[in-house]
C-alpha cells in the first residue's frame, strides 16, 4: 500500500475533542457520534476496551471516520482516525504499568505479568489499528491521545508510518522497532508528528532520560492550573486545561502566536533604539568635550597675553600643560576620555543594532507569514467544510 495520507479534514481542536472523549465510556461503542469543531461530527466505526478483552493492559480505543460518510457494514473508508484513552488513575486496569514499566522505564515487555507474555497496551494499539488498515483500507489514517494515550498514538505512527497529532504526549523512542526508530533518526516522522503540550506538565515534557523525540512538540496556552497536580510538577497536564484553547478555525493557541511574537519583535526594535541612543550619546559626549577644551585652551592662551593671570606663560605652554593632563593627544587635539576604547564601543554598538534590526526584521517576517498560512490554512478549512 502507498504512503498515508495526512488526514484533510480534521482540525487540532478535533483532535482534541476526540481524545478528551475517549476518556468517556459512553462513545466507546459502534455508532457513537462525537461532536468536533465547527460543525464537524465524527461517527465510532471501531472499538478496543482491554478491560472486555483478554489481555487487561489498560487499552481504550475508538476509530471514527467523518459522520456524513459513516453506512452500517460499509468496509471501505478514506479517512480514519483512531483515539486512544490516557491513563485513569483512579482505575487498576493496566494503566499505570504501562505508566512505570514501558513509558518511564522504557521495557518493551510487560513485566508485571510472570515471562512478561502478556501484551502491553502499545501492543493492542498496533495490534488494533493494523486491523483498522486491513478492514477499510483507508489512504489516511490518523491517530491521537492524551498522556498514556498521546504515547500509544506517537507509537503507532511511528510503527506504521502514519500522521499523529496528540496532546501531552511522553517520549516512547526506546519502545519502538529498529524500524520505527530509523524512521525517527532519519527525520521521516519529524512533519508527521506533532504534540502539544504546556509548560507546567512534567509529563508532557519527558524525553525519556534524553531519548530523540519523535516528530515536533510546540508548546500552546493552557486555561489554567491544577492546584492538586501541581505539587507533582504536573498542574497543566490534565485535558481540561486546553479546553477553549483554539482559534475560530479549529487550530490550537501556541504559547507565543504570531501576533506576540511580532510584538516581541517591536520590542527588539525597541532595544536597538536604545542603542542607537547610546552612540549618539556618546558622540555628543566627544563633540562637547572637544568644544570645552577648545574653549578652554582659548580662554587660557588669552591669560597670557600683558596683564593677563599668566602673563609669563607663553601660548605654547598653555598647550603643553592640558596636553600633560589629557588622555590622549592626536591631531592637534586633547581629548580626556579614551579615544579608541570609546570608537570601538560605538563600533560594537553599531554592530550589534544592526544584528538586532535584522534578527527583529527576520522574526517579524516569519511571524507574518505564519498568521498569512494559519489564515490561508482557515479559508480552505472553511471552503472545505463548504463543500
Amino acid at each position: 500500500m502507498s504512503e498515508f495520507k495526512k488526514n484533510p479534514i480534521a482540525t487540532d481542536e478535533d483532535y482534541f475533542k476526540l481524545s478528551d472523549n475517549v476518556y468517556n465510556n459512553d462513545f466507546l461503542h459502534e455508532k457513537a457520534k462525537i461532536k468536533g469543531s465547527n460543525g464537524q461530527e465524527w461517527k465510532v466505526i471501531e472499538t478496543f476496551n482491554a478491560d472486555k478483552e483478554k489481555v487487561k493492559n489498560g487499552l481504550q480505543a475508538i476509530a471514527v471516520v467523518p459522520a456524513d460518510e459513516y453506512k452500517p457494514n460499509k468496509k471501505h473508508y478514506d479517512n480514519v482516525i483512531v483515539a486512544f484513552r490516557g491513563t485513569e488513575f483512579d482505575r487498576f486496569d493496566g494503566d499505570k504499568t504501562t505508566d512505570v514499566v514501558q513509558i518511564t522505564l522504557g521495557q518493551k515487555k510487560n513485566l508485571g505479568v510472570a515471562g512478561g507474555k502478556l501484551a502491553t497496551s502499545f501492543d493492542s494499539a498496533l495490534e488494533f489499528t493494523e486491523k483498522i488498515k486491513k478492514t477499510y483500507k483507508p489512504t489516511s489514517i490518523h491517530t491521537t491521545g492524551h498522556s498514556k494515550g498521546a504515547a500509544e498514538a506517537q507509537y503507532v505512527a511511528a510503527e506504521m508510518d502514519c500522521y499523529a497529532t496528540t496532546y501531552a504526549a511522553p517520549n516512547i523512542y526506546r519502545l519502538l522497532s529498529d524500524k520505527a526508530k530509523k524512521r525517527v533518526d532519519e527525520g521521516v516522522m519529524e512533519n508527521k508528528v506533532v504534540d502539544y503540550t504546556h509548560k507546567k506538565d512534567a509529563v508532557g515534557n519527558f524525553d525519556q532520560f534524553g531519548a530523540p523525540m519523535i516528530g515536533k512538540q510546540f508548546t500552546t496556552k493552557s486555561n489554567g492550573t491544577d492546584s492538586v497536580l501541581a505539587a507533582v510538577f504536573m498542574g497543566q497536564h490534565p485535558m481540561s486545561t486546553f479546553g477553549d484553547m483554539f482559534h475560530n478555525n479549529g487550530s490550537v493557541r501556541l504559547e507565543l502566536e504570531p501576533d506576540d511574537i511580532i510584538r516581541h519583535a517591536k520590542e527588539i526594535q525597541k532595544i536597538s533604539d536604545i542603542l542607537s541612543d547610546i552612540i549618539r550619546n556618546i558622540e555628543r559626549f566627544q563633540q562637547q568635550e572637544e568644544e570645552e577644551v577648545a574653549k578652554l585652551k582659548s580662554q587660557l592662551k588669552h591669560e597670557t597675553g600683558p596683564g593677563g593671570k599668566y602673563h609669563l606663560l607663553e601660548e605654547h605652554e598653555v598647550d603643553e600643560a592640558i596636553r600633560e593632563v589629557a588622555k590622549i593627544s592626536q591631531n592637534g587635539k586633547d581629548y580626556f576620555h579614551d579615544v579608541q576604547l570609546a570608537e570601538e564601543l560605538i563600533h560594537l554598538l553599531r554592530k550589534k543594532q544592526k544584528e538586532l534590526i535584522h534578527f527583529g526584521d527576520d522574526i517579524a517576517y516569519a511571524a507574518n507569514s505564519l498568521r498569512d498560512k494559519d489564515n490561508q490554512l482557515g479559508t480552505n478549512f472553511e471552503g472545505l467544510a463548504v463543500r
